[in-house]
């Protein structure tokens, strides 16, 4: 296969390329800052919750999901730590994020900080 001049420059331009992700990674970051917390959309996504737990906005309740996302937190660093092929870095960074806002929503101290 013959290159051309103008396939090559295609081809070796890391610039563009650079130039590029960081405009999509500034989108990104910009729109997660943006997005509110909605816990009735986003928790079923990360936990398997039922209805009315997810309905229930007193202390009680509130400490019952923190509960849940500390386990899962847990699990998720295992796996991470063991390099079990299901980590998924994606899962353990919105489960942090969400265990984060969790615990400034109901005003609970996290376990183990003093």
């Amino acid at each position: 296969m013959v290159h051309t001049k103008k396939t090559q420059a295609h081809r070796h331009a890391p610039r563009y390329r650079r130039a590029a992700c960081a405009a999509l990674n500034r989108d990104v970051s910009s729109r997660k800052l943006l997005r509110s917390y909605d816990r009735r959309i986003e928790l079923p996504r990360i936990l398997p919750l039922w209805p009315h737990e997810l309905a229930d906005e007193s202390l009680e309740g509130r400490r019952n999901i923190v509960g849940k996302l500390r386990r899962a937190l847990r699990a998720e660093r295992r796996r991470g730590i063991a390099g079990h092929w299901t980590y998924d870095l994606a899962r353990h960074a919105e489960l942090l994020r969400i265990y984060r806002l969790e615990l400034a929503s109901s005003g609970l101290s996290p376990i183990g900080r003093r």
